[in-house]
């Protein structure tokens, strides 16, 4: 995965502080799901905002869906409280870009605060046959952290 922090200009062109690109090498597992850690917060980040953009919709194999959500626990109920799942797959009609649409942002008025330290996970979920098979395919992630114990 390809990690981008941008700098003050960068941010305020864009309104996002980190991009993390996505490929087929993040996403291989010998299961139908694959989890990828983007980073980890701690006391005090709060995530502003988030967004995706699809640069190549997956597909390979057997695979016939493939679905991509963020959030900050893939194992509990906040799997999606980021971006809640989309279809990332060329034979399932690919959702070419999103915001934030989790409960962070429906219900919260800044989006994620923290109190402690909290990794920020994207699930994919594989239909068909495990994501090792994937052949092709990139998303990349926007987000806005704002790091208040640095300000």
């Amino acid at each position: 995965m390809k990690t981008s922090v941008f700098n003050t200009v960068n941010e305020g062109r864009c309104g996002y502080t980190h991009q993390f690109k996505i490929d087929i090498t993040d996403t291989t597992a010998a299961a139908t799901t694959k989890v990828v850690t983007l980073l980890t917060l701690e006391a005090g980040d709060i995530i502003r905002d988030a967004a995706f953009f699809l640069s190549a919709s997956f597909t390979g194999g057997a695979t016939s869906a493939l679905t991509f959500q963020l959030g900050w626990s893939t194992t509990a109920a906040d799997a999606d409280g980021l971006i809640e799942a989309v279809s990332v797959h060329a034979a399932s009609t690919p959702i070419t870009a999103g915001d934030a649409t989790g409960v962070a942002f429906a219900t919260k008025r800044t989006g994620l605060a923290v109190t402690g330290v909290t990794p920020v996970e994207a699930l994919f979920t594989a239909t068909g046959a495990n994501t090792s098979v994937l052949t092709a395919g990139e998303v990349w992630v926007y987000l806005r952290v704002t790091k208040l114990h640095r300000l």
